[in-house]
């Protein structure tokens, strides 16, 4: 093997990454989506919320910033899928929005360390992958 397969092989191997974690990001967002939807409706989904984080129920036009910043993520994530750099500064904005927005409006009471691990987590992976962007 020469050393330009190789790199083709590690770019690809990076790309797919890449993908795996925007397919993540796409599941969970569009979960959540779901649920701010839902909270905007006067849906009761709470049970459902109050199992898989401990994020405030947010209702009226609270519940639909959150929406708002969680298509911003989204479309982020689908720029990045896509290879383009914006993608990342946009979902990055839009995760320190929907983790800030919460402390703001409701202050350290409902603050998530497990949230804040993993949107860590997945902002450092996919800024690794940014050589691997346009």
């Amino acid at each position: 093997m020469n050393s330009d397969n190789i790199l083709t092989h590690k770019k690809t191997n990076r790309i797919i990454f890449l993908r795996m974690l925007c397919t993540v990001s796409l599941i969970g967002g569009l979960f959540w989506l779901i649920v701010y939807l839902a909270d905007f409706t006067g849906l009761n989904l709470n049970t459902i919320q109050e199992k898989y984080s401990s994020r405030l129920v947010f209702t009226g036009s609270s519940a639909l910033l959150m929406a708002f910043f969680t298509v911003f993520s989204c479309i982020g994530v689908l720029l990045m899928w896509r290879l383009k750099k914006i993608g990342f500064y946009i979902y990055f904005a839009s995760q320190f929005l929907l983790f800030n927005y919460p402390l703001l409006v409701s202050g350290s009471e409902y603050f998530d360390l497990s949230e804040l691990f993993f949107t860590t987590i997945f902002i450092l992976f996919y800024g690794a992958n940014l050589g691997s962007m346009k």
